[in-house]
């Protein structure tokens, strides 16, 4: 069973384009052969990469990386792309280890979910149902990120607290960035 805690609103809840920020070209989890009795995790991570080619606040890419049963091998990294009003979300498994990515500054634990299946996908699906918002001409990856930390303190993934520190440590190193 999943974690729990109470949560708060999205601040953009009821916005936007209509397909919960899914991707058409979205991909499957492949499936394992390995025993359904066995106890699993997920540990949620946020990624923080420096702009490029110019390093400021505004700049700054966040990123969802999660790794499954402590396995740095088996991983999915979750992201939004595209440009204002066209962002989406894509996912995109078993990735090098985010040390080794290009511009890559840090790594933020969240939290680790407890589940009783390798393959359950529900942390994936509430992080890919977030909604993406096309609207706000000033909305980011990193305005996802606070959105997707919302939306699983509101489904009992994590608790308030554990939404809050990773929120506050990833503005506290997107600030250590030139602000303009």
């Amino acid at each position: 069973m999943l974690k729990a805690s109470m949560g708060i609103a999205s601040s953009t809840a009821g916005h936007g384009d209509g397909n919960n920020g899914k991707s058409k070209d979205q991909k499957t989890q492949p499936v394992s052969d390995q025993p359904e009795d066995v106890s699993h995790s997920q540990t949620l991570w946020i990624l923080i990469f420096r702009g490029y080619p110019r390093d400021i606040q505004s700049t700054r890419v966040t990123e969802l990386y999660i790794v499954f049963d402590d396995n740095e091998n088996r991983n999915l990294t979750i992201r939004i792309k595209g440009q204002h009003p066209s962002f989406s979300v894509e996912e995109v498994w078993n990735q090098p280890h985010p040390r080794t990515r290009p511009h890559f500054y840090r790594r933020l634990a969240v939290a680790t979910v407890e589940t009783t299946s390798e393959l359950d996908m529900q942390l994936r699906d509430a992080i890919l149902g977030t909604h993406v918002n096309n609207t706000e001409s000033d909305w980011t990856c990193q305005s996802w990120v606070g959105d997707v930390l919302t939306t699983l303190q509101d489904a009992k993934f994590i608790t308030d607290e554990e939404g809050d520190s990773a929120l506050n440590g990833m503005v506290n190193y997107i600030a250590r960035a030139p602000w303009q």
